[in-house]
């Protein structure tokens, strides 16, 4: 009987470390790894953050994969509000087959979960419009449709190519944050001053509500002081190319 149950156990044992090497592999999604790629994703759709051409102006609104919807005030809060959708609602990851890990190397592709980018797959996030996102030359750009952020994605497309989704929620989402307050030239000459984040995107909602047609689009004014992610530094710019400059060293 003994013998009997040793040989049962044997292929038990080995079935559960193939599940463990399974698990390991990232065959099954854990909620960091859905996380990191519905970030990535969402931040690589507009050339946005640490990679990309763009800083987000928070606060912003995103519809979760489930069509709930949140509204966050840093890239901290959207983690957050990530980890715990993934954590109540499951991460699907071992339902989208794709073309390789997207753990080490250089990955552009949809990686082993499919494409977060598409509508309908468990990790896809996307913004409710308007958002409003700071190009390198300072503007203020306003951003009303899905199809104005891939322009902007095409016209500066940022070195996502040569990243993963990897850790990104914990290196890849932004190199600086703009220390308030800060003073906004409008297109018609005014400025105002934006104590912060929520106050700066009220200042630029009133201002098109008050100015339809008006292309043009508002900028800060130099100089600014921003604090770098890495270490907490303090850096003065004191011109749209030295924040051009700064954009362009981050990696």
């Amino acid at each position: 009987m003994k013998k009997t149950l040793g040989l049962f156990f044997v292929p038990v044992i080995a079935l559960a470390l193939a599940i463990t090497a399974c698990t390991k592999d990232g065959i099954i999604a854990t909620v960091t790894e859905a996380v990191d790629q519905a970030l990535f994703s969402v931040q690589e759709r507009g050339g946005l953050g640490k990679y990309g051409c763009y800083e987000l102006v928070f606060p912003v609104t995103v519809q979760l994969p489930d069509s709930t919807t949140a509204t966050v005030n840093s890239y901290e809060e959207l983690k957050q509000v990530l980890r715990q959708h993934f954590t109540s609602h499951g991460t699907g990851g071992g339902n989208h087959q794709g073309g390789g890990h997207g753990h080490h190397g250089n990955h552009n592709g949809p990686g082993f979960f499919g494409d977060p980018g598409q509508p309908g797959h468990p990790f896809h996030v996307q913004f409710v419009f308007p958002i409003s996102v700071l190009n390198q030359d300072g503007e203020i750009v306003t951003v009303e449709t899905g199809q104005q952020l891939r322009e902007l994605r095409e016209a500066c497309a940022g070195t996502f190519g040569d990243h993963g989704p990897a850790g990104h929620g914990n290196h890849g989402l932004s190199c600086f944050r703009i220390v308030f307050p800060i003073t906004v030239a409008f297109p018609d000459s005014t400025t105002a001053q934006a104590a912060d984040q929520q106050n700066l995107r009220q200042l630029i909602r009133e201002w098109r509500q008050n100015n339809p047609g008006v292309h043009a689009r508002p900028e800060i004014v130099f100089p600014i002081t921003v604090t770098m992610t890495a270490d907490s530094t303090q850096v003065i710019l004191n011109s749209r190319e030295e924040l051009r400059e700064l954009k362009e060293s981050c990696e």
